[in-house]
């Protein structure tokens, strides 16, 4: 006979990631492993999407080719669902069932029917709380929100429709109320670690997720799930390990053993005095060039330029008596004129940018940039600087270029598709990021083709823990004119 599968879907609580921190996230479906036994578990799960974004992607078009009769479906959503900021992920828990805006259609519809269409076993997981500093369960922290409660909705989808519910709800919130918050943040990633006075490397509160969880967290949950299903009617509980150990502390909270503590200091800008190069007219705006630029960058023999020459029009990059800087593989070099922003702050920065001057090189580039972190003259000698960012705008190799691209772990991505040319002097492009939560959206128009693409729970705060830099960037002989630059805060973000 063959071996049944548990496929395993949800949000970021459940998914897998490769974090650089001190305690790395995971999701509860990467620990489900240690309670389950005779059956194959096929996490599936993806980082910031709901039950109604998930049903967009590759991995639940891969559930539903491949699950078969007596396999299971293990369904982890709702922390996304309530983000009523971003209509491509909201759900409304308080509608019915029958209501296509619900919470509960979208459950049943996109998941559940179709698992007993092909025969499968679903199983509904409610979301796991989230850390809540004043201990107070009462709220956003269990899922409790304006437009209902997830917890419920589900409890109630699983009593109208005889499916089997693990309240993870209820088993995090009794055990975080129980301990204290200070308690159950040992069960949530640590973004950084410090030097205590010993020398020694310890977790810093300041950064605690209080969304995600760490290993020992989300082997935690699995022993919930595993506990909560033995007390069910479900045959997904045959398949338990005769003996389920509890997670302690001491043998599973263990720190990434590649972490190290990395040394930064936000830019004092209230303290910044550029150089005339770099000088803007309007209240907000800064500008600077760092990291890769062979030599330091605010010498004006170096080329570089981030300046507002009048309000509302800025010139950024670098030219000179030799290229310098670069969006390379390994390393970033660049002029940035930016604003900081919290990182709690949903906005919208577009622009029109016009090339004044390219020397025609690979690893070349100008547009608009969201980064982790920012330096103020940074001298490149010292550090390379690879850390993360979104920008949409153009960047170059050899003889083609690429429209809107990445660096995450300093790893440099760039989407298709592939231009078969090289930008040239005079040429225009329309640029805009928004971001609304865990959504950032990076558009370019350029020689008539529109280009887009949506990063969700993209990770801009490994370096700085508070805050995101926004703004104009144009590096290696390319400067850019950047006009009707429009910037406003939209609003707050609802967070993970």
């Amino acid at each position: 006979m063959e071996e049944p599968v548990l496929y395993v879907i949800g949000d970021s609580t459940v998914s897998s990631f490769n974090d650089p921190y001190y305690y790395p996230r995971y999701g509860y479906g990467t620990k489900l492993e240690n309670y389950f036994h005779s059956i194959k578990i096929v996490n599936l799960a993806l980082s910031g999407r709901s039950s109604k974004s998930y049903k967009e992607e590759e991995n639940y078009k891969a559930v539903f080719q491949n699950i078969k009769p007596n396999d299971f479906l293990m369904i982890g959503f709702g922390h996304n669902d309530e983000k009523s900021d971003d209509p491509l992920r909201f759900t409304d828990a308080s509608k019915p069932l029958e209501d296509k805006n619900s919470f509960a259609y979208s459950l049943y519809e996109n998941y559940i029917k179709r698992a007993l269409d092909k025969g499968a076993i679903p199983i509904l997981c409610t979301p796991i709380c989230r850390v809540d500093l004043k201990d107070d369960y009462t709220k956003n922290s269990a899922h409790i929100t304006p437009n209902g409660d997830y917890k419920e909705a589900i409890l109630k989808l699983g009593r109208n429709k005889n499916i089997t519910v693990l309240d993870l709800t209820s088993a995090t919130k009794n055990q975080y109320m129980g301990l204290g918050h200070l308690e159950a943040m040992k069960f949530h990633a640590t973004i950084a670690g410090k030097y205590a006075s010993d020398g020694h490397i310890v977790p810093d509160l300041a950064t605690v997720d209080t969304t995600h969880l760490n290993a020992y967290g989300a082997k935690n949950v699995a022993y919930f799930i595993a506990t909560l299903l033995k007390d069910t009617d479900c045959p997904l509980k045959e398949y338990l390990k005769p003996q389920l150990v509890e997670p302690k502390e001491s043998r599973d909270l263990l720190p990434n053993p590649a972490y190290k503590v990395r040394v930064y200091s936000p830019p004092k800008l209230e303290e910044y005095q550029p150089k005339s190069h770099f000088k803007t007219l309007t209240f907000g705006w800064y500008g600077t060039a760092f990291g890769d630029c062979g030599g330091i960058p605010d010498e004006e023999e170096q080329g570089f330029v981030a300046k507002e020459v009048e309000e509302g029009i800025f010139h950024v990059g670098q030219t000179g008596p030799s290229i310098k800087g670069k969006i390379s593989l390994i390393s970033d070099g660049l002029a940035f004129c930016f604003r900081r922003i919290d990182a709690q702050d949903n906005f919208i920065l577009s622009a029109t940018a016009r090339i004044l001057h390219t020397s025609n090189t690979k690893q070349a580039g100008f547009g608009l940039m969201l980064r982790d972190d920012c330096y103020i003259c940074q001298k490149a000698s010292t550090e390379i600087i690879t850390s993360n960012f979104l920008a949409t705008g153009l960047v170059t190799t050899d003889v083609t270029m690429s429209p809107i691209f990445y660096r995450e772990q300093a790893e440099l991505h760039k989407e298709e598709p592939l231009l078969n040319y090289l930008y040239q002097e005079g040429d225009t492009a329309a640029l805009k990021i928004e971001r609304v939560g865990q959504s950032m959206t990076m558009s370019l128009i350029y020689k008539g083709a529109s280009y887009s693409k949506v990063y969700v729970d993209f990770d801009l705060l490994a370096i700085d823990h508070t805050s995101f830099y926004v703004g104009m960037f144009a590096t290696r002989g390319t400067v850019v004119e950047f006009s009707n630059v429009d910037f406003q805060i939209t609003g707050k973000s609802q967070g993970a």
